[in-house]
């Protein structure tokens, strides 16, 4: 393959990762309820699996893209449920199948584009050596396909058919390379208790606490700066009064928490979802998150949806010194909450929630 030919490749793929991307930001809603429809409709073929019997108790809930259904042009994810061996399990079940072709077209782009654009290189390039090349480029577009589910099904996880499945203690939903590298982009973990959990973030292990399930669990007053906490779900906690300071907090779900006093002070905060939390008197100086892609030149990972404080009580919280942008603060209580003149327009906010703030000079 010739180097012009791969600066070509590079540029065609990352102008099409970046078209993908304003698809994601911009039509998100849209294509929401595509993945909502046909998770609800895996649950209710698992609930009617195992109402007769055909299904055991169920540990793992897998979409998996199969690089050998790329090369022939199958745009579709399996999805597999296992038992608590995941890969070992000797009944592990394929239970149905998701179409990938609304949300990978800008790959079939690419591929329709690079396949006709190698003959103008007169043999150099062979089909073999762009088919490769675009094998490769595959994970990056499939990212979105994670990004999107972790968000779309989030209220179909409270709700029927999903809530009647016969789930494990330990359970969790993944997307991924099939037997390769896959996200849980959902879990739950109901053997986990209070302080066998403050226990073991007391050893401050790297990266062993992200994408964890910590619901329900009273984490008050605990120290957890500098932790790498990424889309951890710590719904419902009581972590009143809890130091986050440095910590790694993208798209950790704190919905409904109670994080009064709470200190988040340098941390990254990049589509945390705070929805319904108590984050009076909160601290969030110096804390950063906004939307969107970090690199508009190029292409490096799907881009942050906004941080959400719906409905949260963000009265007397500190966001002075921040680097928040795009937040989400629909129905949020804002009396007394704290913002310098210099940044307050990065805020969105309502006409009563602007008279009910406090605007100082910086400090």
């Amino acid at each position: 393959m010739t180097d012009e030919y791969m600066r070509y490749a590079n540029q065609k793929k990352n102008q099409k990762l970046f078209e993908l991307e304003d698809l994601y930001q911009n039509q998100f809603d849209t294509y929401a309820p595509v993945f909502q429809k046909h998770f609800q409709s895996v649950c209710e073929t698992i609930r009617s699996m195992q109402k007769n019997e055909q299904l055991g108790e169920l540990s793992y809930l897998e979409y998996t893209l199969l690089y050998t259904n790329l090369i022939h042009a199958e745009h579709t994810a399996q999805v597999r449920a296992y038992d608590n061996r995941w890969y070992f399990d000797p009944h592990q079940r394929i239970i149905g199948s998701f179409d990938l072709s609304p949300f990978f077209f800008k790959y079939k782009e690419l591929w329709a584009d690079l396949m006709s654009c190698r003959k103008r290189f007169a043999g150099a390039v062979t089909a073999q050596e762009t088919l490769a090349y675009l094998l490769s480029c595959a994970a990056s577009f499939f990212q979105y396909i994670t990004a999107a589910f972790r968000f779309s099904i989030l209220p179909c996880i409270k709700a029927e058919p999903f809530l009647s499945l016969r789930r494990a203690d330990a359970f969790e939903i993944n997307v991924g390379e099939y037997m390769a590298f896959t996200e849980a982009i959902y879990k739950e973990n109901r053997m986990r208790s209070s302080q066998k959990t403050l226990d073991w973030f007391a050893l401050r292990l790297e990266f062993a606490y992200a994408y964890e399930s910590f619901c329900g669990l009273d984490l008050t007053n605990a120290d957890l700066s500098e932790i790498d906490l990424r889309y951890a779900d710590l719904s419902h906690a009581a972590l009143e009064g809890t130091d986050f300071q440095d910590a790694l907090l993208y798209g950790t779900r704190f919905c409904h928490a109670n994080l009064r006093n709470a200190d988040f002070r340098y941390s990254q905060l990049y589509e945390a979802d705070f929805t319904g939390a108590d984050l009076t008197n909160a601290n969030f100086r110096a804390a950063e998150g906004y939307r969107g892609v970090p690199d508009h030149t190029d292409w490096f990972i799907p881009g942050y949806r906004s941080i959400c404080f719906k409905n949260a009580d963000l009265s007397r919280a500190d966001f002075t010194r921040t680097k928040i942008r795009d937040a989400d603060f629909t129905g949020a209580t804002m009396n007394g909450t704290i913002l310098e003149r210099r940044t307050a327009a990065h805020f969105a906010l309502s006409d009563s929630q602007r008279r009910a703030v406090q605007i100082i000079d910086r400090s």
